[in-house]
């Protein structure tokens, strides 16, 4: 694929991982070890994987930002953050589930509701009230829920 910005140059003897996720300029591994890998672009620090960052469970690729879910059920962010996309809320915790957007992000907590931050032009933070909630992904402007039992 594209290569212009390394994204597709993995890095040298990275073994042990267990999930990646990849956007336009930048790629994640999570290694087994609950550590993550980053690699590309890194024009806005979305490859400066915060030191010590560790119990890592899942990484998602953003635009420009990465987003992290440790095990302990909170979630970390870096890299661009003019719009409040690494924000993460304070307080947030139970999270099972994170999407990183274009310029926002999502997290899905333990009790099926959907919290969101980050740019909202086009209302892609705007949560409508909902429960029951199974996935998120974050998309360009906006965002999908998939709800328990949903066959659409």
């Amino acid at each position: 694929g594209d290569n212009d910005d390394g994204q597709c140059d993995v890095p040298a003897g990275l073994g042990g991982v267990v999930a990646v996720s990849a956007r336009k300029f930048h790629s994640l591994a999570l290694k087994k070890d609950g550590t993550v890998v980053a690699w590309g672009d890194n024009d806005d620090g979305q490859c400066d994987v915060p030191a010590g960052l560790g119990g890592v469970v899942s990484v998602s690729a953003g635009w420009n930002h990465s987003l992290a879910l440790k095990k302990d059920g909170t979630g970390v962010a870096w890299g661009y953050n003019g719009v409040g996309q690494c924000d993460v809320p304070a307080g947030l915790g139970g999270v099972v589930a994170v999407s990183a957007g274009d310029s926002h992000s999502l997290a899905l907590k333990k009790d099926g509701t959907v919290v969101a931050w980050g740019n909202n032009d086009n209302g892609e933070c705007d949560v409508p009230a909902l429960g029951g909630v199974v996935a998120v992904s974050a998309g360009s402007s906006h965002s999908l829920a998939l709800k328990k039992g949903s066959t659409e």
